[in-house]
Formats: structure tokens, sequence, C-alpha cells
């Protein structure tokens, strides 16, 4: 396997930069990019040094957004089961309203950067291993 040259998540330039963390939502969107549209990755994703400024601005705003929508979704979610006094249709149509507020805020989603620490611990969990991953043997 080759190693992907790293790629800007923010310009899209070939330069180098903090590694972007792979958390589940990342991973999910790669699932489904190389399940629908066969489409390969484009490189390891990071922020270059130019960037970072407009990076940590769209990661802020983020951050802000999300807290917003689900503290909106908690707001409808009780007002729901109050007006309808406690039914316990309400109750799961109000958890649909979280979830669906959830998913609101996805929309905007910007990753985090991944600091030293997490990366030394990532590469030094991957080293004890010897090459397991998920019960399973490197060939």
């Amino acid at each position: 396997m080759e190693k992907l040259k790293p790629r800007c998540i923010i310009c899209g330039e070939e330069k180098e930069g903090l590694n972007i963390k792979i958390d589940n939502i990342v991973t999910t969107i790669r699932w489904i990019n190389s399940h629908t549209i066969r489409a390969k990755s484009r490189g390891r994703p990071v922020v270059c040094r130019e960037c970072f400024p407009k990076y940590y601005k769209a990661r802020k705003s983020y951050e802000k957004k999300l807290v917003s929508y689900l503290i909106i979704g908690i707001l409808f979610a009780i007002f729901i089961i109050v007006a309808s006094r406690a039914r316990p249709s309400s109750f799961l149509f109000g958890f649909a309203i979280i979830v669906f507020m959830f998913l609101l805020s996805i929309i905007s989603y910007v990753p985090s950067v991944e600091t030293k620490a997490a990366g030394a611990a990532r590469q030094a969990k991957t080293s004890q291993t010897n090459g397991y991953k998920r019960g399973r043997h490197k060939t």
C-alpha cells in the first residue's frame, strides 16, 4: 500500500500540516464515498499553516452550531412532551427531533485536528499490536 500524500482540507493542495482526527463521522463519509461513487481517497487529510486561521474559524462555528441545534432540539422535545401531556409517543417524537437536529448540525461538520499526544498514543497502540487489527491477522 502506498503512502498517502497530505492534502489540505481547506485549500485542497498537497501540503504538509496538522493531521485531521479520523473520527466516526469521517469514517462514515469515507465509507459512503467508497461504496456509492467508488471514490478513492485523495490523500491524508491535513490542515496547512496558511489555512489554519480559516479552519479554526470554521471549526468554532461548527461547534457553536452543534450546541445551538441540540439546545433547540431539546427545547422542542420538552415542548412536545409537555404539550401532549407526556404520552409515550411524544417521547419517541421528541427523541426523533433531537436526532434530526443533530443530523442538521453535521451538514456543516468540520473535523478536529489531531493533537500530538493523541497521534503519539495512536502510533504506540498500533506498534504495540504488532500488525493485528480488529482481531484479524495482517497478511
